[in-house]
């Protein structure tokens, strides 16, 4: 059995870890209400991108230009898929980052036998480590880092590098992989397909009527703008997506270990005090005999 020393220095050990814990949800609370935010902002950004460029599509045909068309392939010839993996840099979030990495081996498997090679492109650190551990080559690895404001610039820079590998022909399709959020707690792993575009799921009922569009410029280099505009939107709603899941996953880990922590705490203090009475009631029955050997002398 444990000593009453050993006991204090387990549970202050223990209340030093339960409050780094609840430093580590405070910041992920504040994270989750600040991507929260940015998560309807992306999802309106993404509608208007995708509203006029319906509105494009329906005056110009949907007709892809060259830069984004889909590179011809021979029968036999197997096809190259980038598949972007949207994980975290930090780990402390349940299987946030192993779900989606399980996912995307899963996902790698079925392609494999579709005649199809995937190219892995890694955006958070946590899932590029995954990878490699697991014996999988990152094609292309890049720090979105999620734990600060969330920015479009650096989503910019992304789809730039990606772009290049496309028309480099390196890549012929492109999937994004990512924890699509559903609700506080819950997220779901998705695959969409975003090059070459699917510009047949675009909802042409939120397009503007075509006969109203002003176009200043070339209007086919307006067209391949926002279809380079549309991949950008959604792979930047998918990120925004991806880090709600996160910290939301990130709160929910810490208050598990905060409960079990409690937990524990509460064991070891009926431990302390059973110890401490124990040896109370052994220090007063000895003072008892030792009272009763003297009374038994001095008769």
């Amino acid at each position: 059995m444990e000593s009453i020393n050993d006991i204090q220095n387990h549970l202050q050990g223990l209340q030093d870890i339960k409050h780094l814990l609840r430093s580590v949800r405070a910041m992920s609370a504040i994270r989750w209400r600040r991507s929260k935010n940015h998560l309807a902002v992306a999802q309106d950004y993404a509608r208007n991108i995708d509203s006029q460029l319906a509105t494009v599509l329906a005056r110009l045909g949907s007709d892809l230009p060259a830069g984004l068309s889909p590179h011809p392939k021979g029968k036999n010839e197997r096809v190259n898929v980038g598949l972007i993996s949207l994980t975290s840099d930090r780990g402390l979030c349940g299987n946030f980052n192993t779900g989606l990495i399980a996912k995307a081996i899963h996902v790698t498997e079925i392609l494999d036998r579709k005649n199809k090679d995937v190219k892995i492109i890694s955006l958070g650190g946590y899932g590029e480590r995954l990878f490699k551990s697991a014996g999988y080559e990152i094609f292309h690895s890049e720090k979105i880092t999620s734990s600060q404001a969330v920015s479009f610039i650096n989503i910019r820079k992304a789809i730039a590098h990606i772009q290049a590998f496309y028309e480099a022909g390196a890549i012929d399709e492109l999937n994004i992989l990512y924890n699509k959020f559903n609700y506080f707690g819950s997220y779901t792993p998705k695959s969409i397909q975003i090059l070459p575009p699917q510009v047949s799921e675009l909802d042409a009922d939120v397009a503007p009527s075509a006969e109203d569009m002003i176009i200043a410029g070339d209007p086919q280099e307006l067209k391949e703008f926002l279809l380079w505009e549309h991949l950008a939107a959604q792979l930047y709603l998918a990120f925004i997506e991806s880090t709600v899941s996160e910290h939301s996953a990130r709160l929910q880990t810490m208050d598990s270990a905060i409960s079990n922590i409690d937990e524990r705490v509460g064991e070891l203090e009926i431990q302390f005090h059973t110890i401490r009475q124990e040896k109370i009631t052994q220090g007063v029955l000895e003072v008892q005999g030792n009272i009763r050997r003297r009374q038994q002398k001095s008769i």
